[in-house]
């Protein structure tokens, strides 16, 4: 009787084994998996920014610029355009707090 017994015991054993090594296939495939992803979303998010341009474009513009075509080349790939400053009136004004207006 004590030979089913350990029978038994190496069968579980065994099947602990094949499912603890399935499991760890299993997360060894969704780790890789999810590295790739982020890999891909930020070839994808790089490819989609707007106004960027590689090092070699850089590199080969600002060496052959001078120093008042650089200012005004940087300000076309700027996000931003420059303030042209805040108008001034002779009404009065009306501040409205809490949005509630």
């Amino acid at each position: 009787m004590q030979t089913m017994e350990t029978t038994a015991r190496k069968a579980r054993v065994i099947a602990r084994d094949d499912a603890m090594q399935t499991l760890n296939r299993l997360t060894t495939g969704v780790a890789v998996g999810a590295i790739a992803g982020v890999g891909v979303l930020a070839v994808v998010s790089a490819a989609t920014i707007p106004g960027t341009s590689t090092a070699s474009q850089i590199t080969s513009s600002s060496s052959s610029s001078t120093d008042t075509s650089t200012s005004s080349s940087s300000s076309i790939y700027s996000p931003f355009q420059p303030s042209s400053g805040v108008g001034s009136s002779s009404g009065t004004g009306i501040v409205v707090s809490g949005g509630s207006h």
